[in-house]
């Protein structure tokens, strides 16, 4: 696995396991199929992925309960798991409750990263950066980041924050742009990593991609990857729920896209506004 480089020199893989829709989408799925996803965790773990990502609003908790099972008798140390707190629970308090909720569902004792979800502009964002920097001095994450905030917002979250903000998450593809305009250049300057969510849904594949798909032998949700994976300080998260997708996923982070192919990329014609607009 390689990995970037962020502020604090807090090392992050470049591709990790997302889990949304894990043990259902916002509420548990009573028929959730938990026996293959715990499965899947497991595989990817096996495979070399070590960052594994989830969010309370996950099946209200449960996505983050299925990870604590897949995770039991691997070497904790060695993995890379971040959580986030939802925009509603962005006061101090709830911030740190959260926290705690979290990491008794996932039968940790620490969050490599803790994210805030989405901004909510009703709580004082000074707050909720403070209770995340407690959360730090107190030993319950080892860094934290934010996830979908604009330049703008970010710029004053690194402002109010006395530890380092590592990571972004935002949602960003080939065809979902907005974040690689000012924002990927500011992340940069400030050894943000931006990471990617996303990275393969909604795409339409192209006649140039089909060329180049035949040029490395490679498919094309692999080929939209293997793009993200060779920008700069970037990192990307993805579901991966079929064991098919771990060695295919695994097999994009060996792929180097020659200058003129990324260019191609670069000029892939469907675009589209983000899912989720940044804060």
């Amino acid at each position: 696995m390689r990995f970037v480089t962020a502020k604090g020199d807090v090392r992050i893989p470049v591709l990790g396991m997302g889990t949304w829709c894990f043990g259902g989408r916002t509420e548990h799925d009573a028929a959730n199929d938990d026996k293959s996803q715990i499965s899947a965790l497991r595989k990817g773990i096996e495979c070399g992925f070590t960052l594994i990502d989830t969010a309370e609003y996950y099946a209200s908790g449960y996505a983050e309960e299925l990870i604590g099972r897949a995770i039991e008798g691997y070497d904790r140390q060695q993995l890379f798991i971040t959580s986030k707190v939802w925009k509603s629970n962005a006061s101090k308090e709830r911030v740190l409750r959260a926290c705690e909720n979290s990491l008794k569902r996932l039968k940790t004792d620490y969050l490599d990263c803790f994210l805030y979800h989405h901004f909510n502009p009703e709580i004082p964002l000074e707050e909720t950066i403070a209770a995340l920097n407690l959360l730090v001095e107190q030993g319950k994450c080892r860094s934290i980041g934010v996830s979908n905030f604009s330049a703008a917002l970010l710029r004053k979250a690194l402002q109010y924050s006395n530890v380092p903000i590592v990571i972004n998450q935002v949602h960003c593809s080939l065809a979902v742009r907005e974040a690689l305009e000012d924002l990927q250049k500011y992340c940069r300057e400030e050894k943000v990593v931006l990471q990617a969510w996303r990275p393969v849904r909604d795409l339409e594949e192209t006649p140039e991609c089909r060329t180049l798909c035949r040029k490395y032998g490679i498919s094309f949700p692999q080929l939209a990857l293997a793009w993200l994976l060779n920008l700069p300080d970037i990192a990307v998260i993805t579901a991966m729920k079929d064991l098919r997708h771990l060695s295919e996923n695994m097999a994009a982070l060996e792929i180097p896209l020659a200058p003129e192919d990324m260019e191609i990329l670069n000029n892939y014609p469907f675009r589209r506004p983000c899912g989720v607009p940044l804060a």
